[in-house]
């Protein structure tokens, strides 16, 4: 049970929440990043995204929760860290007059470790910089049908529905409350596989072994389908026409696809983004990227009528051939790609979602000429080839115990990118 003081604590911080939501500029940051979705840009959008919090709960304004229970300490800390990015973080950012209560699932997955572990949320300064191993449990082809297994998603509405209401009435009369479900689901065959067969195994087999991985990325693509669907048949669906980030990118607000429903789930893939990528294929031919994932992909990616693709791979070299996808609106621009040949070749056609480097925020001294310089390159090339694009800082695992290394970025780019 919380105590008097701990709902006081959640009301307060919604009450910010409310208070921030409510300001005119969020209706102007939401015109803004439709704009770019719908490939009509006014300005370039910037914003700060995927860093530990434990980065931001040293120095001013630092992040301190105070609640004991495991389930309101997190509400407590997503408040928090709402009010923190507004105040340091702001960019282009937007504020909903809501919050999210998330639904409760159990879900399989495919029965297999996945090759990413977000550590957002850790507490642990060793779990951001631990390396893992990767032991190898595909070996033939018998093993892909029976290792990789049909997820099962199990809805435990009552409980949810019973934390629902608890937020409904600590919240009364403060701020809107909604159901979230499931707005992305991260899909990165190879990135999954090669983890699972061992990276050199992996890329070996794609020569020798061609089939063998043909197999293993059709069951792969049948299994994600399966578990989407599941999602939309239990109504667990939340639309990403919001302030989601989508995939590695930037918000989904756009003109082409409806508004959130009410209760907040109960949408449909059709009316949503959907993401694929393969980082471990940086390095791979565009031909053969093309052969094993991106053909195998479009059974995904047909659930969807808007694409983002891509993370931090090197993609500049593969537009061609991302043109696979019919659907894809949005591509990644990471540090390891030619920033002007990819923006060159998708031109008016697709959306930029560049990457800055975010090496240059960790050096000693902190290296914001060169953070300087690759914002206003990337706003000359815009300019030049007639794109749309958005700007985002992320992946950050170190800030040298210095958060207003971050907040300054933020300052940075969005000074550049008004002027246009």
């Amino acid at each position: 049970m919380l105590s008097d003081r701990e709902k006081e604590r959640l009301r307060s911080l919604g009450r910010q929440i409310r208070e921030i939501a409510e300001l005119d500029i969020q209706k102007e940051n939401k015109k803004l990043w439709t704009a770019v979705n719908d490939g009509q840009m006014i300005r370039p959008v910037v914003i700060a995204r995927d860093y530990p919090v434990l980065l931001l709960m040293e120095g001013p304004d630092a992040i301190r929760p105070t609640i004991e229970d495991p389930y309101f300490r997190q509400r407590e800390m997503e408040m928090l860290l709402t009010i923190y990015e507004w105040n340091h973080l702001r960019g282009d950012r937007v504020v909903e007059p809501y919050l999210n209560v998330p639904v409760i699932a159990e879900d399989t997955n495919v029965g297999l470790r996945m090759s990413s572990y977000p550590a957002q949320w850790t507490m642990d300064p060793e779990e951001l910089h631990r390396a893992y191993a990767f032991e190898r449990v595909l070996w033939n082809e018998e093993d892909v049908s029976a290792k990789i297994k049909w997820p099962k998603v199990v809805y435990r509405r009552e409980e949810t529905m019973e934390r629902y209401e608890q937020m409904c009435e600590i919240m009364e009369g403060i701020i809107e409350i909604k159901l979230f479900g499931i707005q992305n689901f991260r899909f990165a065959m190879f990135d999954d596989i090669f983890a699972w067969t061992t990276i050199d195994q992996g890329m070996t087999d794609l020569v020798m072994n061609p089939e063998y991985l043909h197999l293993a990325a059709e069951r792969y693509a049948e299994c994600f389908i399966h578990r989407a669907k599941q999602y939309e048949e239990l109504g667990l669906i939340s639309s990403n026409n919001s302030n989601t980030f989508i995939g590695n990118g930037g918000y989904g607000y756009c003109s082409a696809l409806p508004k959130p429903t009410e209760t907040g789930i109960g949408g449909s893939l059709k009316d949503n983004w959907g993401v694929a990528q393969d980082q471990i294929f940086t390095s791979v031919s565009p031909e053969m990227t093309k052969e094993f994932a991106f053909d195998h992909e479009r059974a995904w990616t047909d659930l969807y009528p808007r694409i983002y693709y891509g993370c931090c791979e090197r993609l500049d070299h593969k537009i061609e051939e991302l043109g696979t996808f019919p659907n894809l609106k949005k591509i990644s621009v990471s540090p390891f790609s030619d920033c002007e040949a990819a923006m060159e070749k998708m031109g008016k056609r697709y959306i930029v979602s560049f990457k800055a480097h975010n090496t240059f925020i960790n050096l000693n001294p902190c290296g914001y000429d060169l953070l300087t310089e690759e914002l206003k390159k990337v706003c000359r090339l815009a300019k030049r080839y007639g794109s749309s694009v958005e700007i985002i800082m992320k992946s950050i695992i170190d800030l040298n115990h210095e958060p207003q290394r971050l907040w300054e970025w933020c300052r940075l780019a969005s000074e550049i990118v008004k002027s246009y």
